[in-house]
């Protein structure tokens, strides 16, 4: 097949924070090397109309992105510094008041202080598609071409060189076969492709699998996080207003906790993050939500709101444990794909937005010396080394060993080692989906295992299908499903049998259905890959790991938009 080709000097792969940040700060890289050549103040080469690419598999840039946020703006100071002067920054509010909860199942109890790394009074809550939105229109201006609606199928290479990446095919029909409206991928072919793809990147995972990149690391680990915001009466969200909370309704051998952050306008946000490490196999995050929205306490602030918008995301939560090699011959990784987010603040957008800046600087080294040897890209690495970024992260690398045990023992092991340092080792943890339980083990028996649903009202209490609607979502349905199971047989026995089909809980977004089949007798899986919320908790969390989730066409998916 013939495929359209183009050249690139620079090739970003993902219009996130890290990617979007890195972009723009090649390009003042350049800029500064170009006019120092030019008033003789430096030797060399100039850099003339370089061609600096980034994909984008969204509609548009900021329609996949979801987050928190409370923006600690340490790295967006360094790249924008007056960000805060600037009349179009997408800020909702800035933090006024804060506070820490512990649930129980009817009461609360708020913290009597709060930990340094937790305390965000004056930071900006924003949201993250409309900052990247934001921060694409900076990077556009300056001469980034961003192409989306374009997703990364797969890598190329010249011999064990990542040599760029080509584009999924569009216009392929559920049989696999070509469609009247049939386009082929292109293939952009870059000496240093950078890979910031967001948790559990397809690209970035072939590459590390390839090159063994992990090998000196514990493996990546995540949370769910099920998003909701929800408009309440006019008039009723008058402040910057921060809650976190633990507890209720998770018990204390399960790890997460939630949020709840004022937004513009009578907005209010709402999140449950819960590790997918869980050993519960009926564990349903999407429901859980739902049910802390009818504690007391938080009822109390939302209740009279409405869903307007909804999503889920897996959220890397590792931090440096989980650190992979970040460089190899012709790429890097930067952001959530490669773990840069800090357990401890719950905060990763300022650590992937620099990670995308020094790997751009290695990325522009790159480009003068002509060298794109993993050699050469190794700079990467050692100016994340040498940078804030290893002083933030490296105190919380046994954050998620912690928790292991529980709740309480990692609450009393992180508080001894934030009092005197996590030490020199590092602890060791094992994948996510290593963790279910079967139903007889965790029940004891099918009955005990069905647990009530939440009675929903459709408008504050919502069913998964109506937050599906919320999301955005959509795909062309004429395609082959991008939730590869490698055998269904599983699900239809042994599956159900020891763990009761836990993708049907575990999905936020209703894709995984066990239906009658007439002819077998038995429920069978439907994949309704339609809902697909791009969260990938199934490749993360499947106990038996025979799901694999690959890119749909370019601009399907969620529109989070202001989410």
């Amino acid at each position: 097949m013939e495929r359209d080709e183009m050249p690139c000097d620079v090739l970003f792969v993902g219009a996130g924070p890290a990617n979007l940040a890195g972009a723009i700060h090649l390009m003042n890289l350049i800029e500064a090397h170009n006019e120092a050549i030019a008033d003789g103040s430096k030797q060399g080469e100039a850099l003339d109309e370089p061609m600096i690419c980034m994909l984008e598999k969204g509609s548009e840039v900021g329609a996949h992105q979801l987050s928190g946020a409370v923006l600690d703006p340490k790295a967006l100071t360094e790249l924008i510094p007056d960000w805060a002067q600037r009349d179009d920054f997408p800020v909702e509010r800035y933090v006024e008041r804060e506070d820490m909860v512990f649930l129980t199942e009817g009461g609360s109890v708020s913290a009597p202080w709060l930990p340094p790394e937790l305390i965000n009074h004056g930071k900006p809550i924003v949201s993250l598609g409309r900052l990247c939105a934001w921060l694409a229109e900076i990077a556009e201006e300056k001469g980034v071409n961003i192409f989306p609606g374009f997703a990364g199928n797969d890598l190329l290479w010249d011999g064990e060189t990542v040599a760029g990446v080509r584009t999924g095919d569009k216009g392929i029909g559920k049989d696999g076969l070509p469609k009247d409206t049939f386009e082929p991928g292109m293939d952009l072919q870059s000496p240093i492709t950078i890979l910031g793809e967001g948790p559990r990147g397809h690209l970035s995972r072939k590459v590390i699998e390839r090159h063994k990149l992990d090998a000196n690391c514990n493996p990546m680990v995540y949370e769910l996080g099920c998003k909701e915001i929800i408009e309440l009466p006019p008039g009723t969200v008058e402040d910057g207003y921060v809650l976190h909370t633990i507890g209720y309704p998770l018990d204390a051998k399960t790890f997460g906790g939630s949020f709840i952050y004022s937004m513009g306008g009578d907005k209010v946000c709402i999140g449950l993050l819960v590790a997918l490490d869980a050993a519960d196999p009926n564990l349903d995050v999407h429901a859980e939500l739902q049910t802390l929205k009818q504690h007391p306490y938080v009822k109390d602030l939302l209740g009279e709101g409405k869903v307007v918008k909804y999503g889920a995301k897996a959220v890397t939560i590792g931090g440096w444990a989980s650190m992979p090699q970040l460089y190899t011959d012709g790429a890097m990784i930067v952001g959530d794909s490669a773990s840069f987010l800090n357990p401890l603040r719950i905060k990763g957008i300022h650590l992937s937005m620099k990670s995308g800046m020094l790997a751009a600087e290695a990325a522009f080294e790159a480009m003068v010396s002509g060298d794109n040897s993993a050699a050469a890209l190794k700079t990467y690495k050692d100016r994340i080394d040498a940078s804030w970024v290893r002083k933030e992260m490296e105190v919380a690398k046994n954050f998620h060993a912690n928790f292991s045990g529980g709740l309480w023992g990692g609450l009393v092991k992180t508080g001894i080692q934030y009092a005197f340092g996590p030490g020199s080792s590092l602890e060791p943890f094992t994948a996510d989906y290593a963790h279910m339980k079967t139903i007889a083990d965790y029940y004891g028996t099918a009955e005990a295992a069905v647990r009530p649903k939440p009675e929903y009202d459709g408008t504050y209490l919502v069913d998964k299908l109506t937050d599906v609607y919320h999301s955005g979502t959509m795909h062309e349905e004429q395609q082959p499903a991008h939730l590869k199971v490698v055998d269904t047989e599983v699900c239809a026995t042994t599956c159900k049998e020891e763990y009761g089909n836990p993708c049907t809980k575990f999905c936020p977004a209703q894709v995984y259905n066990m239906r009658p089949n007439e002819e077998t007798g038995r429920d069978e899986l439907e994949i309704d890959f339609a809902n697909c919320v791009h969260c990938k908790t199934c490749d993360i969390r499947d106990p038996y790991q025979i799901i694999t989730w690959v890119p749909p066409e370019g601009g399907n998916g969620p529109e989070y938009g202001m989410m």
